[in-house]
C-alpha cells in the first residue's frame, strides 16, 4: 500500500510542481524581477544612404536625438547594465511614411543579454526632417591656432593638401558655411613637417559647427587625408632699421640726425632672404624714394609714424608680437649748431616748497646750441647748466621753463621746457 502510494503519478507531479514553486519563490526573493529606466540614450541613425539615393538628406528634429529606455529583468541583469550597454538605432529604411511632416522613424533597442520583449523606449519613434541634399566646394584655410613652434622659430608658410573640400549635406547647413579650416598643432616644432589636420567648419556668424551638425555632413575626402605642410622660418633679432629722408630743409637749416624707435627689430624669413639680409649687415633701409620721410622746407624737428611691416624686403616679415609701428624723429637744426643730450638729473631746482618732492617727466633733454665750429666741437653735457624755478607750485604735473647756462660764444637755438611732477613727501607715523 505504501509502495503504491509513493508511485502514484499525481503525487509525483504535485511534488514537482511544489519544487518548481519553491524554486521560483526562492529565486524571486534572491534575484527579483525589477524595472529600471536609462535616460538620454543617444540615437544612432543607420542607412542614411536610403534617403540620399533620393537626393535628400535628413536632420533629427530638436529633442529627438535621445530616448529613454526602460528595462524589465532580474536584478542581477539590471545591476550590470550601464547606458553604454544600450544601443538605440533608427533605420531610415523603416521610415513609417514619407507623406507626414515630420517624418517618423521607429527606434530599435539592443541590450546584450536582455530580450527585446523586456525593453521599451520613449518615444518609440524619432522625428526627422527631410530636405534636399546640396553640395558645395570650399577652400581650406590652414591655421595653427594658439600653438607655437620651438623658441627661435616661427611658422612661415602653411600649405594644405588638398586645397579644397567638397561638402554634401542638408541645404540648411551647407548654405550657412562661411569657411573651412585645417587646424594643426605646431607646439615645439623645430623643422619643416607634414602634419595631419583637424577640420573645423564655421558659419556666417563665426560659430563653429557642433558635433551634431558635423554628423550630417559628408566630405569628398577622408579627414585623415588632409595634410598641412608647415614651413618654419628662423627668427633673427637685432635687425637695424635705418631711414633716409627726402626733400630739403628750409634755407639755413640741415638734418642733424634721424632717430628710429625702435631702432632694432626681430624678423623672420626664408633661408635665402635671411642670407641676403645678413649680407647687408642685418640692416633694413627705408629708402628716400619712398617719400615717406619728407622734410622739404622744414625748419624744426619733424616726427613721422611708419607701418614698417609693409616696408620689409621680399621674403622678410616682422616676427610675431613685434609692433609694426615705428616712430621716426628727424632733428632739424640751423647751420653751425648741434644738439647736446643732457640728463635731467643735473637740473638744479629752486623754490621747491618744504615737504615736496620733484621728479622730471623725461630722463634727458636735447639742448640745441648755435656756435662756431670750434666752440661746438668742445661743447658737451658737462659744459651746460640747467635750472628750474618751482616757486609757488602745488602738487601735480607742471610744464616749466628750463634756464640754460652756456659757455661763452654759444647761443641757445630754442627755449627748453620740462614736465616737473611735484608730490608731497609721505611721512611714516
Amino acid at each position: 500500500m505504501k509502495k503504491k502510494l509513493l508511485e502514484h503519478p499525481g503525487l509525483k507531479l504535485g511534488a514537482l510542481a511544489g519544487a518548481i514553486l519553491m524554486w521560483l519563490i526562492i529565486t524571486n526573493f534572491n534575484d527579483p524581477i525589477m524595472t529600471m529606466t536609462f535616460s538620454d540614450i543617444p540615437v544612432m541613425v543607420v542607412n542614411s544612404s536610403y534617403v540620399e539615393s533620393m537626393g535628400q538628406s535628413y536632420k533629427i528634429s530638436d529633442n529627438y536625438d535621445t530616448v529613454d529606455v526602460t528595462v524589465r529583468a532580474n536584478r542581477s541583469t539590471v545591476d550590470r547594465l550601464a547606458p553604454s550597454s544600450i544601443t538605440a538605432t533608427a533605420d531610415l529604411t523603416q521610415i513609417i511614411s514619407f507623406e507626414t511632416d515630420p517624418v517618423m522613424v521607429p527606434t530599435s533597442i539592443s541590450i546584450p543579454g536582455v530580450s527585446a520583449a523586456n525593453v521599451t523606449s520613449s518615444p518609440k519613434n524619432i522625428s526627422i526632417e527631410l530636405e534636399d541634399m546640396v553640395s558645395s566646394e570650399f577652400v581650406i584655410a590652414a591655421t595653427v591656432g594658439t600653438t607655437r613652434p620651438a623658441n627661435g622659430y616661427e611658422v612661415g608658410k602653411l600649405e594644405v593638401s588638398p586645397e579644397t573640400l567638397t561638402i554634401r549635406g542638408p541645404g540648411s547647413l551647407v548654405n550657412i558655411i562661411e569657411r573651412v579650416t585645417a587646424n594643426v598643432d605646431v607646439t615645439l616644432l623645430k623643422k619643416d613637417s607634414d602634419l595631419r589636420a583637424q577640420l573645423k567648419i564655421f558659419d556666417r556668424n563665426g560659430m563653429e559647427f557642433t558635433d551634431a551638425q558635423m554628423s550630417y555632413l559628408t566630405f569628398n575626402v577622408d579627414e585623415r587625408e588632409v595634410i598641412v605642410h608647415v614651413t618654419l622660418y628662423k627668427v633673427v633679432s637685432g635687425v637695424t632699421i635705418e631711414v633716409e629722408t627726402s626733400g630739403e630743409p628750409a634755407p639755413g637749416y640741415q638734418v642733424s640726425r634721424v632717430n628710429v624707435t625702435p631702432s632694432t627689430v626681430s624678423v623672420v624669413g626664408s633661408e635665402e632672404a635671411l642670407e641676403q639680409l645678413a649680407a647687408n649687415g642685418n640692416i633694413i633701409t627705408i629708402a628716400s624714394d619712398t617719400g615717406l620721410i619728407n622734410i622739404d622746407g622744414a625748419s624744426s624737428d619733424q616726427e613721422f609714424r611708419l607701418d614698417i611691416s609693409k616696408l620689409m624686403p621680399n621674403g622678410i616679415s616682422l616676427a610675431q608680437d613685434v609692433s609694426s609701428m615705428a616712430l621716426v624723429n628727424v632733428q632739424i637744426l640751423p647751420y653751425n649748431s648741434k644738439s647736446v643730450p643732457v640728463a635731467t638729473k643735473n637740473i638744479q631746482t629752486t623754490g621747491l616748497a618744504e615737504g615736496m618732492n620733484c621728479v622730471f617727466g623725461v630722463n634727458r633733454l636735447e639742448i640745441k646750441v648755435r656756435a662756431t665750429d670750434e666752440n661746438l666741437e668742445s661743447l658737451d653735457a658737462n659744459s651746460i647748466g640747467m635750472s628750474v624755478d618751482l616757486t609757488g607750485l602745488p602738487a601735480g604735473t607742471h610744464s616749466v621753463p628750463v634756464a640754460i647756462t652756456l659757455p661763452e660764444g654759444c647761443e641757445l637755438v630754442e627755449d627748453v621746457t620740462v614736465d616737473a611732477v611735484l608730490s608731497a613727501t609721505e611721512i611714516n607715523q
